[in-house]
């Protein structure tokens, strides 16, 4: 049966590469494969998250309930935009020769299914990425969306969501004892403090705003690095002992030096845009709250923690820098 199988696709291969495809084929078949991309994910995710994870998840459920609400919804206005697109493009099938040949190598070959969770996502994300390639107008419209209101909120709520789940497992982590009785709890819930916001937000936060974010890159990728050296992160980095890696990083420098040289370039770009970027003319993020509490220098906490939950404050910090800055989201 599975000889039948490989046989078919082969034939549909050769079949497909030498005849046009159809625009509306190739992106029905990338949104499957992010689909599939994102359950392969949710399944490692929970084969891998500890003990206290589980517990952090169960608390959590709303939460996560409303992510994959706001998903959905997304799910829904990017199939509704790449439609309209096509309709509007007049373009039914691929004419490029040569870009015919690539996308049908990526439908009709699907990736391995054996081995560990990262290489599988790995094989998965670059099926998608060469099909989302693929689909001209997927990528306007994965950015359209992300940018709307549903994007935004979906983004926030990630946000928190992951600062949340480290505050969560660390506290499990470190304290494994029983929960509090529920009388217990209700005593100890602390009244929500008011909000104070800034109504003119200075420039000044914008700066502060930028250099948060460098901060926080650099924060995750030393994080990446301590966590597991071998990972792209750590390809910087000299072990001897093991030829495989070393096989792996020679082959990856010259993309792992692009990948830095174009983050460096988007870097650059935001300290020179956001100084010049006209608010009055560009959109404007509404419903949005600088905090005064911004304004205060965040100081670095006495106990030991991991490097995992200290990215994460950092992140939320930069998140509330964001807030007063409208020229970063112009």
């Amino acid at each position: 049966m599975k000889i039948q199988i490989l046989l078919l696709l082969c034939y549909f291969s050769v079949t497909f590469s030498s005849r046009p495809l159809e625009l509306e084929f190739v992106c029905n078949s990338y949104q499957e494969c992010s689909e599939e991309k994102t359950q392969l994910v949710q399944i490692c995710n929970q084969q891998n998250r500890q003990k206290w994870d589980q517990k952090c998840v169960q608390k959590m459920k709303n939460d996560f309930d409303g992510i994959s609400k706001y998903e959905e919804l997304i799910k829904m206005e990017t199939r509704s935009c790449i439609d309209l697109d096509l309709k509007e493009m007049n373009i039914s099938f691929i004419g490029n020769k040569d870009k015919n040949r690539f996308c049908a190598s990526y439908l009709f070959n699907l990736p391995d299914t054996n081995g560990d969770c990262a290489l599988r996502i790995a094989r998965a994300q670059n099926r998608c990425d060469a099909l989302r390639r693929c689909c001209e107008p997927a990528v306007r419209c994965e950015q359209q969306t992300m940018y709307s209101e549903n994007g935004r909120t979906l983004s926030g709520l990630q946000e928190e969501v992951e600062i949340k789940m480290a505050e969560c497992a660390q506290h499990e982590e470190l304290r494994p004892h029983p929960e509090p009785q529920p009388s217990k709890v209700d005593k100890s819930i602390k009244k929500q403090r008011k909000i104070k916001i800034i109504e003119s937000p200075p420039f000044s936060l914008c700066l502060k705003y930028l250099q948060c974010q460098k901060d926080a890159h650099q924060m995750r990728v030393n994080c990446s690095k301590a966590s597991n050296p071998h990972t792209l992160d750590g390809l910087d980095s000299d072990d001897i002992s093991d030829s495989t890696w070393q096989n792996c990083k020679k082959s990856l420098e010259e993309d792992y030096y692009l990948m830095n040289q174009r983050r460096q370039e988007a870097f650059a770009y935001l300290d020179k845009c956001v100084p010049i970027a006209n608010v009055t003319r560009e959109f404007m993020i509404t419903d949005r709250i600088c905090r005064a509490s911004t304004l205060k220098d965040r100081k670095p906490r006495k106990e030991a923690i991991n490097c995992h939950f200290e990215v994460s404050r950092k992140r939320k910090e930069c998140a509330l820098l964001r807030d007063c800055c409208v020229q970063a989201d112009v």
